[in-house]
């Protein structure tokens, strides 16, 4: 199915252990199976070097007292034999050291068998001192003749039988070489104690010369059993040398005689005994002594067996436990010098594949796309050459970084031809802008009708703006900036050049530098800072609401100049701002990809101006919730200035008064030129209110500015070097009006009340240095016939005086009309029949329009008696 094959692909997939453990397991797993068998063989050889200890023990501590008491048992048997049948003091004499010697060899015996450690040993110990424990009363008995012969050799018997049977316990062991020794020696044993007993027999008959018929019968049957444990007795088992003596005493001629007496009795008749019994005594003491003999040799062989068995058997376990954990710490040391050496050899490559992937690719791609011819190979680390798998996979990240650098060189050589086409397209587009604002320029001074001016207005500031869209592309692009600017120019007029290049600029408000700080920007750096904070300007008015103001200012601070662009919108998101400042602080190289799924390309091109003149850009949230953009400009680009702005200001002031005279003479020239204007007279008190027109005699000598709107500063004026500073006792270019000069009719302000013109830029940086103005004429051509006004032609000078503003002076064309109207309506008539409908929409309309002009140019207003605002009025002007 394919859900199981997918889980079984993923399991296959999935990795099972980390590579660490991979070097750790193979080793681990056969080190466990390693140590487990060994120790399993190790636990078989310590049981069987404890079981060999604890058999040399049993034979050393058990059968070895065990001998001796069989040994001193049956000559005390024999010898009170010998006394029963013939008391002479020569036997008792005998019979009492025999004793002795017993007591002492029981007393040892006990000694050394106090606590066997197995139950049989136990029991067969208990049993050889049960039968032990009557030796004296029985001696007793045989000393008062209260106990037979027979008697005294039954209890003897018994007891010996106990103690072989002791022997052939303690001789037992599980090892199959020792078993094998031990039931041998324990064969032997029984065949000296049937000798035993015939001797003892034999040795009481020929005390008295002539042997019992129950005798010569139990002679036969101990006859019977020894060769029977003869027959049994494999010597070739028989440890150390005790098969070699028991072969040297089968034949020696002892044997043989105690072999032909031994035939002689059992064959015999009667109670006489055979004539060569007289030599069993010397025969059969020497045979049982080489029994006896061999006998404790074997013993003692044995325990030397068992003990150098359990000591072979420890040293094997040793030894073996040593080179098991020799193997393990041998294969645990390889292992970890080949899990050290490869996890280094690993770490160091994953150390320079990080630094390949953090810092040497990048590099070499930014190096790349910066145009530099880089060869990828000089820069790889230089690695030994290894024929494993970990060189080949070190070959191989080389060998990506090699194709990754060289993909990416190709890419930029590609991406460097685009650019230079786009680049070329895109000046070819500016030298079409520069021209169609030239013949707009040339329209501005052709044409006087508000109508056409205020459209041809609206095209130079739309081509103003293309202008400084088509310079963003060129800056996106890497080419460097087209329009230039030697002369420096006060920051004021640079603000107001950027606000002049937005497209909502009536609600920018533009705060000046105080007079005295004549603060100018180096013209290298005029045209980037007016675009950059054209650009910051224009993303304030684009992203807060209509009704919101865009304010700009500028303070000294003390690394520079601190520019503040605030507007009052609804800001952006803690990510956005981080994301947006890193942009500005870092700009990388044009990339789509790298300027996120919202493209911010005024960020970008802010970005890029403010690294070309090391201008510092921040945003910030505003203390009204909007964005607060604030550039810094560095010392570096400041100069100290006159500004032509705050000369020609103080040099109008001083001519303001001389135009107060005139004030008049225009008003009611005004008056009469509006009635010749509307076709019908006007009353005086409605042509005084209205007729303020652009040509006032302040205006007829103001030159103009390249077209710049009369709101709050926006626009530039030229240097000052081009207007010269009037003095006050004689203003330049100030020529009072002819007194028989014809009367001029003023054009009213009809258009323009109703719309203020936006102005291309002019005194903007551009390519050209000198840039044409617009020279417009202050007074239309006189009729034919008639004399043109002296001034007419005269050239541009600085103006004498600031404009006045006159009650009723911006009014539009059809208030003007209405109000005509109202004052020639007929008597009688009500003010339901005048006020329509229709005039009412109009007339609401006409006042929200010049509320709304009211309030965007309030700060733009004359204040003073010099026609400057007080600079104590508002303080916060000077600060940011």
């Amino acid at each position: 199915m394919p859900g199981t094959r997918d889980r079984r692909t993923r399991h296959r997939a999935a990795p099972r252990r980390s590579l660490r453990s991979s070097f750790v397991v193979p080793f681990v797993v056969p080190a466990i199976c390693l140590s487990g068998l060994w120790g399993y063989t190790a636990a078989g050889l310590v049981d069987e070097q404890i079981q060999l200890h604890s058999d040399a023990d049993h034979v050393s501590s058990v059968a070895r007292p065990v001998q001796e008491v069989l040994a001193r048992l049956q000559d005390e048997r024999r010898l009170t034999a010998v006394w029963q049948a013939n008391r002479t003091d020569s036997a008792r004499e005998e019979l009492d050291a025999a004793r002795k010697k017993t007591d002492a060899t029981i007393a040892d015996f006990r000694h050394r068998t106090s606590s066997p450690d197995t139950p049989a040993l136990r029991r067969r110990t208990q049993a050889l001192d049960t039968a032990l424990a009557p030796l004296t009363d029985r001696r007793n008995s045989i000393d008062a003749r209260t106990l037979s012969a027979s008697g005294s050799f039954a209890y003897f018997t018994d007891a010996v039988s106990q103690g072989l049977a002791l022997l052939t316990e303690a001789v037992r062991s599980d090892d199959g070489e020792l078993g094998r020794q031990g039931a041998a020696t324990a064969a032997l044993a029984q065949s000296t104690e049937m000798l035993a007993r015939e001797d003892a027999l034999l040795s009481g008959s020929l005390a008295v010369r002539r042997i019992s018929l129950a005798d010569r019968a139990r002679f036969g049957q101990y006859l019977a059993a020894q060769q029977a444990s003869r027959a049994g007795l494999n010597t070739q088992d028989l440890p150390g040398t005790a098969a070699a003596k028991y072969g040297q005493i089968t034949g020696s001629a002892q044997w043989t005689t105690v072999g032909s007496v031994e035939q002689a009795v059992n064959g015999g008749q009667g109670t006489s005994l055979p004539q060569q019994a007289t030599s069993w005594p010397t025969a059969a003491d020497s045979v049982l002594g080489g029994f006896r003999t061999a006998a404790t040799g074997s013993l003692d062989a044995l325990a030397n067996r068992a003990g150098h068995r359990a000591d072979e058997s420890l040293l094997a376990t040793l030894v073996g436990t040593a080179v098991t954990l020799a193997a393990l710490a041998g294969a645990a040391v390889l292992a970890l010098r080949a899990r050290r050496s490869t996890l280094g050899r690993l770490a160091r490559l994953q150390e320079e594949t990080e630094q390949l992937a953090e810092l040497r690719l990048p590099d070499i791609l930014a190096r790349i796309e910066s145009g530099e011819r880089v060869d990828p190979a000089a820069l790889l680390p230089q690695r030994p050459q290894t024929g494993d798998e970990l060189g080949e996979l070190a070959g191989a990240i080389d060998q990506l970084v090699r194709v990754a650098a060289h993909s990416t060189m190709r890419q930029s050589q590609g991406r460097e031809g685009t650019e230079k086409v786009v680049a070329q397209l895109i000046r070819r587009a500016q030298s079409l802008i520069h021209r169609l604002i030239s013949l707009l320029d040339d329209l501005e001074r052709k044409h006087e009708d508000s109508d056409l001016l205020k459209d041809i207005f609206r095209v130079d500031h739309l081509a103003t703006r293309v202008r400084r869209h088509a310079e963003n592309l060129m800056i996106l692009s890497g080419a460097p900036p087209s329009r230039r600017t030697t002369p420096p120019v006060s920051i004021t007029d640079v603000m107001r050049s950027a606000v002049a290049e937005t497209e909502q600029y009536t609600r920018v408000r533009v705060k000046n530098t105080p007079a005295d700080r004549r603060v100018a920007l180096a013209g290298r750096a005029v045209a980037d800072v007016t675009h950059l904070l054209a650009e910051l300007v224009e993303n304030g008015t684009s992203f807060s609401p209509p009704h919101t103001q865009v304010t700009v200012s500028a303070t000294e601070v003390a690394r520079g100049l601190a520019m503040h662009v605030e507007d009052q919108g609804l800001g952006m998101r803690p990510e956005q701002l981080a994301r947006a400042n890193e942009l500005l602080a870092h700009p990388p190289r044009i990339d789509m990809t790298a300027l996120g799924e919202d493209p911010r390309l005024g960020h970008f091109v802010v970005a890029r101006l403010a690294e070309r003149h090391g201008i510092r850009v921040v945003l910030r949230e505003s203390d009204y919730g909007g964005t607060l953009a604030l550039v810094v400009l560095p010392a570096e680009l400041l100069e100290n200035t006159d500004s032509p702005v705050v000369d020609q200001l103080q040099s109008a002031a001083v001519a303001a008064g001389r135009a107060v005279g005139s004030q008049a003479e225009a008003a009611s020239l005004t008056g009469a030129d509006d009635q010749a204007y509307t076709g019908r007279e006007v009353p005086a008190g409605v042509g005084a209110g209205l007729g303020m027109v652009d040509e006032v005699v302040t205006h007829s000598a103001l030159p103009d500015h390249s077209g710049f709107p009369e709101y709050g500063g926006a626009g530039l004026l030229p240097p000052a070097s081009d207007h010269p500073v009037p003095t006050a006792e004689e203003p330049a270019g100030w020529t009072p009006p002819p007194g028989d000069a014809p009367p001029v009719r003023p054009r009213p302000r009809t258009a323009r009340a109703e719309q203020p013109a936006p102005p291309p830029e002019r005194f903007a940086p551009a390519a050209e240095q000198d840039l044409p103005r617009r020279q417009r004429r202050s007074v239309r051509p006189a009729p034919s016939g008639q004399a043109a006004a002296p001034d007419a032609t005269r050239a541009l000078s600085t103006p004498d005086v600031l404009p006045q503003r006159v009650r009723g002076a911006s009014l539009a064309q059809q208030l003007r009309r209405e109000a005509a109207q109202m004052e020639d309506r007929p008597e009688g008539e009500s003010d339901k029949d005048v006020f329509s409908p229709e005039a009412s929409a109009r007339a609401m309309s006409a006042i929200h329009q010049g509320l709304k002009r009211a309030g965007m140019f309030q700060g733009d207003e004359p204040h003073g008696a010099h026609g400057r605002q007080d600079e104590s009025a508002d303080p916060s002007a000077d600060e940011l």
